[in-house]
């Protein structure tokens, strides 16, 4: 390719990144950079939803953007002037166009009420026939009426309309089955609809890259498009995102879980858990009520449900922001999120940036749904992790407690090295190692069956008090040097390692999984080690 090629991502800031948005994003920003100098990837924010829109969820977009390497030519921050790609800061634009097209006939403004529009898609429903506003059907409210706001609606041209998509070929939509779309709203601002085709033109995109959800879409842009006299961009539609049980990977996922949690739990009386997480009774009784799916209620609800122990209830990953806090590494998961409905070519799993450069084209875009099994991608990020550097590792442990608080956050870098290298081959994500980590901070949680298993029974109390007696005979500073060998001494007394091992790490940690032990006891110091020794044989 060698004329210049601009793709978009525009998301809409009413919430966090989806997984399937940062894959549009991913393969808008390859295609524009296997042009190398003649490529562009812009970035614009689509926020004329006043009602649903925050600024806080469009610097959300933007950072986590940032995180997976998404870095844009074009879009906030960078190039243009400051809220040029900002739809709510370009009303003036739209309006010029809107008064074009009703200055021409083919724009009109629509009177009818909410409840007169839900009457009219009854009747259709009653009479089994699809429900298309038109200009000249019957039964239109024709003169404006008080307290209604009209809208605008673009009168959609009477023929039949050709997409030749990039990825599903020709497809036609006849004109008895075009609606007149509504392109301003009551509230004065224009719709996805109006929007996204005067920016695109303004901003010269030469390819729309988007989900299949949006095609159908399309035809009514290419409407606007000829009526306002501009030459449509290209447009690929991408399959969409499903789980491994073909369900659609949606964000009221999470809503779906704290329900059945709550329901779970036994809770009818919804009082106390409204005054602990900050909700309204009434919002939550919707919520429960399935009135609501607000991603938000789910997250003030989830730590309150599920073991405390463990920070709550884990919410199902969607959201880019979800996989961060479960310590994915963003190499490893754009390199899945590419694989979820394209194939690089051969059996290839793990694919560098470089490579996925490399290799992209949209020829290899499946045209079917893409299933995001959660299972592979932890094995990948498994891969990642114990391919890369320590000083990889501490960078992306630095990006991980941006967003988390776990105790390990508090930790000066060369522990946090420490940490790293003793879970570095055993870890499949941060929050996992995180976790399990705890002790290293904190006072552990026994766990019961532990205990029982490997300090009540099997001489395991006599194990730890021989493992006492000689640790706390060591002399010198606390280190591996001067440990190894007393740990020997004691690791000799059973007949197996393991047999004066496990009651060490079930003292120490809570359970009878740490990393390698003489690191551990090392990290740990000399003075929690024995003190957790005797709180043991206390026991």
């Amino acid at each position: 390719m060698s004329s210049l090629v601009k793709t978009r991502f525009a998301p809409s800031p009413t919430g966090y990144l989806h997984v399937g948005g940062a894959r549009t994003a991913l393969y808008s920003w390859l295609f524009a950079r296997k042009n190398a100098d003649n490529g562009k990837f812009i970035l614009r924010i689509e926020d004329t939803d006043q009602v649903r829109s925050t600024a806080e969820s469009a610097a959300g977009i933007l950072s986590d953007l940032q995180w997976l390497g998404l870095n844009w030519d074009e879009g906030p921050v960078v190039g243009g002037a400051k809220n040029e790609y900002f739809q709510s800061m370009r009303l003036d634009l739209y309006n010029k166009h809107l008064a074009e097209l009703l200055a021409k006939g083919l724009a009109y403004e629509a009177y009818e009420s909410t409840a007169q529009l839900t009457a009219m898609r009854q009747a259709a429903e009653k009479e089994k026939r699809a429900f298309r506003y038109r200009r000249d059907m019957p039964g239109r409210q024709l003169a404006a009426q008080e307290g209604v706001k009209p809208v605008v609606r673009f009168a959609m041209p009477y023929k039949d309309i050709t997409v030749n998509d990039l990825i599903l070929g020709n497809v036609t939509v006849t004109g008895s089955e075009h609606d007149d779309i509504v392109i301003r709203k009551s509230d004065g601002f224009p719709t996805y609809h109006f929007a996204v085709v005067v920016d695109d033109h303004y901003m010269c995109i030469t390819h729309v890259l988007r989900a299949q959800e949006h095609f159908m879409n399309t035809f009514k842009h290419i409407g606007l498009y000829e009526a306002l006299g501009w030459l449509p961009p290209q447009h690929g539609h991408l399959p969409l995102v499903v789980n491994a049980d073909n369900s659609k990977m949606s964000k009221r996922e999470k809503a779906k879980a704290v329900r059945a949690e709550i329901q779970k739990a036994g809770i009818k009386d919804f009082t106390d858990l409204a005054a602990k997480s900050g909700l309204g009774l009434k919002d939550l009784q919707d919520f429960m009520a399935k009135k609501t799916d607000a991603v938000e209620f789910a997250v003030k609800l989830a730590p309150l449900l599920g073991p405390v122990s463990s920070g709550g209830l884990k919410l199902p990953e969607i959201d880019v922001q979800d996989f961060r806090r479960s310590g994915y590494l963003p190499e490893a998961l754009l390199n899945f999120v590419a694989l979820v409905g394209w194939a690089p070519g051969g059996d290839r799993e793990i694919v560098s940036s470089q490579e996925l450069l490399d290799l992209f084209s949209l020829d290899g875009i499946q045209k079917t749904p893409g299933r995001f099994d959660r299972k592979k991608l932890a094995w990948m990020n498994g891969e990642y992790i114990r391919k890369a550097s320590l000083d990889r590792l501490l960078e992306v442990l630095e990006q991980f407690n941006a967003v988390t608080d776990y105790p390990i956050k508090k930790a000066d870098r060369s522990v946090q090295r420490e940490i790293l290298t003793m879970y570095q081959e055993r870890m499949v994500t941060l929050a996992e190692m995180a976790e399990n980590a705890r002790f290293f901070f904190e006072e552990p949680t026994m766990d019961p069956k532990a205990v029982e298993k490997f300090i009540t029974k099997n001489d395991g109390r006599t194990f730890l008090q021989s493992a006492q007696a000689i640790l706390s005979a060591v002399g010198g500073p606390w280190s591996k040097d001067n440990i190894a060998a007393p740990l020997e001494q004691v690791l000799a007394l059973g007949e197996k390692r393991g047999a004066a091992a496990q009651p060490i790490r079930v003292a120490i940690s809570g359970n009878s999984v740490t990393p390698p032990l003489l690191e551990t006891l090392a990290l740990l110091g000399r003075e929690t080690t024995l003190v957790r020794m005797a709180k043991a044989l206390a026991m």
